[in-house]
């Protein structure tokens, strides 16, 4: 079973929601899901940038805007 680490960053204003990912995930070990929640509005664009650069995938987006959940493969 694969492990899933769960962030509520909810309420938090870019960039807070993807420093909250960064911190969080400083030592997650490959395999593992992530999956973050946030509502900012610039959410989606700024995770995905993240995990570009990062070398993540993004495996979902769900929710309705402003409010998404992004499932991330580390």
């Amino acid at each position: 079973m694969q492990k899933v680490q769960r962030i509520d960053a909810t309420s938090l204003r870019c960039p807070h929601p993807v420093l909250v990912l960064g911190n969080q995930t400083a030592d997650t070990p490959p395999g593992t899901i992530v999956e973050i929640t946030a509502d900012c509005p610039s959410f989606e664009l700024d995770v995905r940038a993240f995990c570009t650069r990062r070398g993540k995938t993004v495996l979902s987006v769900k929710g309705t805007p402003p409010r998404l959940t992004v499932q991330i493969q580390y």
